[in-house]
């Protein structure tokens, strides 16, 4: 190998080593520098002193994790952690009638003592007060009773404040989902009353006491946004203590009563308003004759009306409602009477059209033209059927409205049937007897006539006596219309009025 080729291996070399060392200078000294500032920033923090405050929550909460969270903050296994709890209510957010669910907006407030959250605040810069998260320490079972929820948690986050004498102040927001057995036997006008039940769920009384907070005696209302759709009566709030048949210890717990009352400014003008409406309609239907179409139409369109009233008030109601409202009972009141109304005007039409197959029974004739009839002030139209008007003659036949006979009885009908007995005329007896001949077939189609006159007169004259009974069906009908509206204002006024007036009283006296 030559000179130069060594030279340019040897430089190679040196080049190589050199890149090397400077690549392992770049690491170290990059790994020094980050070292450094790491150790100034540390160095900075710990320059940085914490506040009293900082340095107390600091110190609470080490000494609560030594503790635990979950056994009760008292010093002995027996005392009793004392709670006062009440909700403030903020808003009735909904109440589902066909679910029977009430839905309530509320702020809780609990007040406790923790034996282990004391401080002197001279030791710590006069700090009397401190926020800490309530998963950080211990808080109370306090359940919903009887929830309606899907929901695991009924609480939104909220710091508990701690004094330092111990006491802690929790008031979280929560929206309550709680069952509500619902009265609609005054449906739009009924007052409901929903209970919430609080109490701890595995703590009974001597483990955990239950008191009102500020020994109240209702909810708390300052905060309440009005609703709509309820009006608030009455929020009474109530201590109990119960045994139950899981537990042989007795439970305390708080009763929340809620009574208030539907507005029905909105019902007044969907279902009141109509059936007014209605009402008047169908008094006006008894007046119609029998014989008139319309007045048949004029029932099944009624009759329709109301049940749709009927079907728009049963989808405000629950599935299985306990008891009917009283504007049901009524819709379904006027829907019979309209079906009464509409059986008897086919029945008077059938008869005064195609004539009737018997007569009106004289027990029926008796009550409705002997008493209703004149009781009714009907005598003009009762007049001509009266039992001693429908007479006949001595000879059988039909008597006239007025008791004579309308075909009296000729003498001379014996001399001409003896004359058509002796055969046709003759010379003998000349243009006498040819005459006498034809005025005997004469007479013969005349008491055809006249019999068919008597049948006709005898169907109509019984139909008309139909008519009559129908109208005074309609009659009785009407008045007996008229006397269920009557009474069912009188049933249903005081009803809206007292439960308006009461609302005003009591509302007016929470406020």
């Amino acid at each position: 190998m030559s000179r130069k080729h060594l030279v340019i291996a040897y430089e190679n070399i040196i080049e190589k080593r050199f890149l090397q060392v400077r690549g392992w200078l770049e690491m170290h000294l990059t790994g020094l520098i980050i070292t450094l500032g790491t150790f100034s920033t540390v160095q900075g923090f710990a320059e940085v002193r914490l506040s009293d405050e900082d340095q107390l929550i600091k110190h609470l909460l080490h000494m609560y994790k030594r503790r635990g969270r979950y056994g009760r903050p008292v010093k002995h296994f027996n005392d009793s952690v004392k709670i006062q709890f009440n909700m403030q209510l903020i808003q009735i957010m909904d109440l589902d009638e066909k679910e029977q669910v009430l839905t309530l907006n509320v702020w809780d407030r609990y007040t406790w003592v923790d034996e282990y959250l004391k401080w002197d605040p001279k030791d710590w810069g006069g700090v009397d007060k401190i926020r800490i998260p309530p998963t950080k320490i211990w808080i109370p079972d306090i359940k919903l009773y009887n929830y309606a929820d899907t929901r695991l948690e009924e609480h939104r986050d909220a710091s508990c404040v701690v004094s330092y004498t111990g006491s802690i102040l929790w008031m979280p927001q929560a929206v309550y989902r709680s069952s509500c057995e619902i009265d609609v036997s005054s449906f739009p006008f009924d007052v409901q009353t929903c209970k919430l039940k609080f109490g701890s769920w595995t703590y009974d009384g001597t483990k955990v006491d239950l008191e009102v907070f500020g020994q109240q005696v209702q909810i708390d209302l300052t905060e309440y946004v009005p609703s709509n759709a309820w009006q608030i009566l009455q929020a009474p709030a109530k201590k109990n203590v119960e045994k139950y048949t899981c537990c042989p210890e007795p439970y305390v717990d708080l009763t929340f009563t809620l009574v208030f009352q539907r507005v029905s400014t909105f019902y007044n003008y969907i279902l009141i308003l109509p059936c007014i409406l209605l009402t008047s309609l169908t008094l006006v239907l008894f007046w119609i004759p029998p014989e008139s179409p319309a007045k048949l139409m004029l029932g099944i369109n009624i009759f329709v009306a109301f049940f749709l009233l009927l079907l728009l008030m049963e989808s405000n109601l629950p599935p299985a409602a306990a008891t009917v409202p009283l504007l049901g009972t009524y819709y379904c009141l006027n829907m019979i009477l309209i079906t009464l109304s509409s059986f008897l005007n086919a029945f008077v039409v059938n008869m005064s059209f195609y004539g009737a197959r018997r007569p009106v029974p004289n027990c029926l004739r008796k009550v409705l033209f002997s008493f209703f009839g004149k009781i009714l002030c009907m005598d003009n139209l009762i007049q001509p059927f009266l039992g001693n008007q429908q007479q006949k003659t001595h000879g059988g036949k039909y008597v006239g409205v007025n008791g004579e006979n309308k075909w009296l009885h000729d003498v001379s009908s014996d001399l001409l049937m003896r004359t058509k007995k002796q055969g046709p005329p003759d010379e003998q007896h000349g243009q006498l007897a040819l005459i006498n001949y034809h005025l005997l077939d004469l007479m013969d189609f005349l008491k055809v006539y006249r019999n068919r006159l008597e049948e006709k007169d005898k169907k109509d004259k019984v139909a008309k006596e139909w008519k009559a009974a129908g109208l005074i069906f309609d009659r009785i009908f009407f008045l007996v219309y008229l006397s269920t509206i009557v009474v069912s204002m009188c049933v249903l006024l005081p009803i809206i009025t007292l439960t308006t007036h009461e609302s005003n009283v009591d509302f007016g006296e929470m406020a």
